[in-house]
């Protein structure tokens, strides 16, 4: 239900040209606030998650940005929260331009513009001593997370199995078994489809003998069976890909949707990213990347529990929502525990 007697009606998603002029004399001093976008589709729809891929792209302090969910509430408006601030005594005035909205995602229908909803960020309310370090920021919150934020050595010695390409070692927290698979043990390519340019590691001290770099394809997958015999048994795991992002990759801004194939009852997609994005595009349950202590980066691609059979079958599709994965370079997956 809408709580203002008249609403916007855009014909166009593709064209909004929406300037939002935004004042926060009624707000709460020293509370951290988003501003979301208030809306909805013309036309009635289903959708299978709260949250939905729209891509809306808008520009706010001679900076173009892109927020890529929408949240859906119990009712049919939806919100897209375009930037997080702190409002002063004093009033806080800028001004956003919202472009377009993704055709591809969210079709050609047209849309209603309820307002602007500003709402806490988890009721926080900053301490004087913070809110004198935050005075002077009158700006949008920086929201790029931390990149150089290292992931800790956490391993005994590393072993090579039989086979020279498996590595087996054991967590410093936790005394539980770690296992690492490289890329040519996991990635799936059909015969008919090439996604892959194999290339061979000539450091020495290189824990992977050989990566591989995605050409212009949106998807691709991890296949293999893993041997429990290399896990602690009944010990609940995390998947981690291990990659990094050639030097002519201009991409991979977007989110990427994670499948679990093998699970088809349950239709809930995960998601995570490639690069670490803004504050605004985090909705509890993206998976972003970490630095690794090689100087590889690794995100959370799945969950399990270890058990006791003989092996876990794994399959996994993953989707990139806008351009290609070109320019990924994957070294392996690796097991840790959680």
């Amino acid at each position: 239900m809408c709580r203002f007697q008249r609403v916007v009606k855009m014909m166009d998603i593709s064209d909004l040209k929406i300037q939002i002029k935004i004042k926060t004399q009624f707000l709460t001093p020293n509370v951290i606030y988003g501003a979301h976008l208030v809306f909805k589709f013309c036309d009635p729809r289903k959708f299978s998650s709260n949250l939905k891929y729209v891509n809306l792209k808008y520009k706010m302090g001679g900076e173009i940005l892109h927020a890529y969910f929408a949240t859906c509430g119990d009712d049919v408006w939806m919100m897209i929260e375009l930037c997080r601030f702190i409002p002063h005594k004093k009033v806080i005035d800028f001004e956003v331009l919202l472009e377009s909205l993704s055709r591809y995602y969210c079709g050609t229908g047209e849309i209603y513009v309820e307002g602007i909803h500003f709402q806490p960020i988890n009721n926080t309310t900053l301490e004087p001593e913070v809110y004198e370090k935050l005075k002077g920021v009158q700006e949008v919150l920086k929201s790029n997370l931390d990149y150089g934020q290292q992931v800790p050595v956490d391993y005994y010695e590393i072993n090579r199995l039989d086979d020279d390409e498996k590595l087996l070692s054991v967590s410093k927290a936790n005394e539980k078994n770690c296992h690492m698979l490289p890329a040519n043990m996991v990635l799936y390519e059909s015969s008919d489809v090439k996604c892959f340019n194999w290339k061979s590691l000539a450091e020495p001290e290189s824990r992977f003998l050989e990566v591989a770099e995605l050409i212009s394809h949106q998807v691709f997958q991890i296949r293999c069976k893993i041997e429990i015999q290399n896990l602690s048994p009944d010990t609940d795991y995390a998947c981690h890909l291990v990659f990094k992002l050639s030097q002519k990759c201009h991409g991979l801004h977007c989110p990427v949707r994670v499948r679990d194939v093998l699970n088809r009852k349950k239709k809930e997609f995960k998601f995570l990213y490639f690069r670490s994005p803004r504050l605004v595009n985090l909705h509890g349950n993206e998976k972003v990347p970490k630095l690794r202590e090689d100087e590889l980066m690794e995100v959370i691609m799945w969950e399990f529990n270890s058990g006791n059979k003989d092996h876990v079958p794994m399959s996994l599709k993953l989707r990139c929502y806008e351009g290609t994965m070109s320019g990924l370079i994957v070294y392996g997956i690796e097991f840790r525990p959680m």
